[in-house]
C-alpha cells in the first residue's frame, strides 16, 4: 500500500515536471510571436494615444483662435476616426507584408475602390474640405451679411455640404461649400467703417469766392459731425465736368452696419443742401447751351 502511494506521488511529480517543460518549450518556440504581438499592440496603443493627443491640441488651438468654434470643433471627431482607421490599415498591411502576404494586389484593389469612391463622391468630399476652409479661415459666420459671387444676403446656416443664404427678398439660396470656397466673398458685416464718396456739382456761373466757400462748407460739415471720422477726410476740386464744376467729398462713417451708414450719409447730404442754399450756391444739373446764328 505504501509503495502504491509512493509510485502515485512520483508519477504526479513527473507529470508536473513534464507540463512545465512543455510550457517552457512552447514559450521558447513562440517567443518571437509573443514579442511581435506585444509590439503590434504597443504600436496600436501608442498611435491611438498620439492621435488623441493631437486631437486635443488641435481643439485647444481652435478654441484659442476662434470665438465661434463650435462648428469647427464638430469636424474633430470625424477627422480623429478617419485618422485611426488609416493608421490601423497601415499597421495591418505592414504585419501581413512581414508574414509573406503579398499586399500589392490588396493595395491595388483598395486603390481602384478608392478611385471609384472618389469619383462618385468627389463633390461631397470637395464640399467637406470647402466647409473646413470656410470655418477655419473665418471667412464669415452665422448672421453675417455677405456677397458670394452674384449672391447677396445673410448667412443662416453652414453645414458639411452647403451654406444657406437669405436674400433681401426673403428667398433662401443654398450654395455648395466647394463653390463658396472658390468664389469671391465680401463679408460686409466685417466692415468696421464705411465710406461716404460723393461728387457735388455746382454751376459754372458760381463766383470764385463761392467755389472756395463751397469747399470750406463741406469740410465744416464733416468736422461738426461726431459720427464721421475727420482723419481720412478728403475734400477737393476734382474736375471741370461737361455741365458742372465737381467737388469731391470722401469721408468715413464710424459705424460698419448699413443702417447707421445710410442714416449718417443722409444727414450729411441734407446738411450740404441746407448750407449751399443758405449761401446761394447752386447745384448743377445736366444742361446744354445752344447758340443760333441768324443770317439776313
Amino acid at each position: 500500500m505504501e509503495e502504491s502511494i509512493t509510485v502515485l506521488g512520483i508519477n504526479e511529480e513527473v507529470l508536473k515536471q513534464n507540463h512545465w517543460e512543455n510550457f517552457l518549450n512552447f514559450l521558447k518556440d513562440h517567443i518571437g510571436t509573443f514579442i511581435e504581438v506585444f509590439l503590434i499592440i504597443s504600436v496600436i496603443i501608442i498611435s491611438m494615444k498620439l492621435i488623441e493627443f493631437l486631437n486635443k491640441k488641435i481643439r485647444e488651438n481652435i478654441i484659442a483662435k476662434h470665438e465661434n468654434s463650435a462648428r469647427l470643433l464638430s469636424f474633430c471627431p470625424i477627422l480623429t476616426k478617419v485618422s485611426k482607421v488609416i493608421v490601423l490599415f497601415i499597421i495591418a498591411a505592414s504585419v501581413m507584408q512581414a508574414h509573406g502576404y503579398s499586399m500589392t494586389s490588396l493595395i491595388a484593389g483598395f486603390g481602384i475602390m478608392g478611385m471609384a469612391v472618389s469619383f462618385a463622391a468627389k463633390e461631397s468630399i470637395a464640399n467637406i474640405f470647402g466647409s473646413l476652409a470656410i470655418l477655419y479661415d473665418k471667412v464669415f459666420d452665422l448672421e453675417d451679411y455677405v456677397t458670394i459671387g452674384v449672391v447677396e444676403g445673410t448667412i443662416i446656416d453652414i453645414n458639411l455640404r452647403s451654406t444657406k443664404i437669405k436674400t433681401l427678398d426673403n428667398s433662401i439660396i443654398t450654395l455648395p461649400n466647394n463653390v463658396v470656397a472658390n468664389s469671391l466673398i465680401t463679408n460686409i458685416s466685417a466692415i468696421e467703417k464705411r465710406r461716404i464718396n460723393e461728387v457735388i456739382g455746382i454751376t459754372y456761373d458760381t463766383p470764385n469766392e463761392k467755389i472756395e466757400r463751397a469747399i470750406e462748407i463741406l469740410k465744416q460739415i464733416i468736422r461738426e459731425n461726431d459720427e464721421v471720422e475727420t482723419n481720412d477726410t478728403l475734400v477737393y476740386l476734382e474736375k471741370l465736368n461737361s455741365s458742372s464744376i465737381d467737388i469731391h467729398l470722401q469721408a468715413y462713417v464710424k459705424y460698419g452696419d448699413l443702417v447707421n451708414y445710410r442714416r449718417i450719409k443722409e444727414n450729411v447730404i441734407l446738411e450740404i443742401i441746407k448750407r449751399f442754399r443758405a449761401e446761394n450756391i447752386s447745384f448743377a444739373f445736366p444742361s446744354q447751351s445752344i447758340y443760333l446764328n441768324h443770317e439776313n
